[in-house]
């Protein structure tokens, strides 16, 4: 029944996803904080929006809810165009939108949110050089989106190498297109330095800025037992489902599994940043959030025992209400 609701496409889910929304996201509406990690050395652009929601968090909590729902419904939109998974559904922007409030400390003016939804529109813009002819500029476009992604949160420049990766899977490489590709991320970066050139700022400050937010130490997050075991079970159910996914690949078609290829190269991408690079934060799960939340719809689409798909999408939504209780009680 939670999942039928969830699922729908019509008006009763779009209210569904509102109210959860609010829901996810009503202990910060209630109680707004500043988030102060990202604050030492912000990257150029998310430094204009700690100057504009300077003093009034509450502002920047809506912000953040915007980008939550605006991410949700552009991820609704991109299934529902390139049909890859078989469904149009609103289970994409209902995952994103229930799983934005599992790791609490990111329910804030977070620069990975409108990042991550640049990176979104880049892997649009990527997809469309499928079977186009001629040179595709389309991989200027979607590496640009990424530059001006990294003047907001400057790790995600990281997910250039997905833009390789994906330059392999929808075209057949061409060095040309690759330096296309180098030119539109470079390009912001050559935006900026010119500004700062013109204006007589201080360039020697950009670069210690740019290069202590790429490389310096992040405050470890903590894992409470309780979280671990959530995970751990919702890890277990993402495995299954990316089995499930990988066990019918063959029969799907070309465009589809070359997304899906895609979106775990971004899984196993994300991980291996979070892992590896000593400024990576715990901000990065709205990034793993893309592909998770597809590789779950379409399981739970394609699942043939319903009762199954009841039970994971009530475990998933059971975890998120108990991480948002625990963490009522705790304030």
């Amino acid at each position: 029944m939670l999942l039928r609701i969830y699922r729908g496409a019509g008006p009763g889910t779009i209210l569904t996803i509102f109210i959860s929304l609010i829901m996810v996201w009503l202990q910060p509406l209630m109680n707004p904080v500043v988030t102060t990690i990202y604050n030492d050395y912000p990257a150029p652009l998310y430094s204009l929006f700690i100057s504009l929601f300077e003093g009034r968090p509450f502002a920047g909590i809506i912000f953040s809810m915007l980008l939550v729902l605006v991410t949700a419904t552009y991820l609704v939109n991109f299934n529902t165009r390139l049909f890859f998974i078989n469904e149009r559904t609103f289970l994409p922007a209902s995952f994103y939108v229930l799983l934005s409030g599992y790791i609490t400390s990111n329910q804030a003016l977070n620069p990975v949110l409108p990042a991550s939804l640049l990176l979104m529109v880049a892997i649009d813009r990527l997809t469309a050089s499928y079977r186009k002819q001629g040179i595709a500029y389309n991989l200027f476009d979607a590496s640009m989106l990424i530059g001006i992604a990294a003047l907001i949160y400057t790790n995600i420049i990281w997910y250039y190498i997905l833009i390789i990766i994906g330059i392999s899977l929808f075209r057949s490489f061409n060095f040309r297109e690759f330096l296309i590709s180098l030119f539109g991320l470079i390009t912001p970066f050559i935006i900026l330095y010119s500004f700062y050139y013109l204006t007589g700022r201080d360039i020697a400050w950009l670069n210690h800025s740019l290069i202590e937010s790429l490389f310096r130490d992040m405050p470890e997050y903590y894992w409470s037992p309780e979280f671990i075991i959530i995970s751990f079970i919702n890890l277990l159910i993402f495995i299954v489902a990316l089995l499930h996914l990988w066990s019918i690949f063959n029969a799907k078609k070309v465009r589809s599994r070359k997304i899906f290829s895609l979106l775990t190269w971004m899984v196993f991408l994300t991980v291996l940043v979070y892992f590896t690079v000593p400024a990576a934060s715990v901000g990065l799960m709205y990034i793993l959030l893309i592909p998770i939340v597809y590789v779950l719809t379409h399981y739970l689409v394609m699942i043939k025992n319903k009762k199954i798909a009841n039970y994971i999408f009530a475990i998933i939504f059971l975890s998120i209400l108990f991480i948002q209780v625990s963490r009522a009680i705790i304030i």
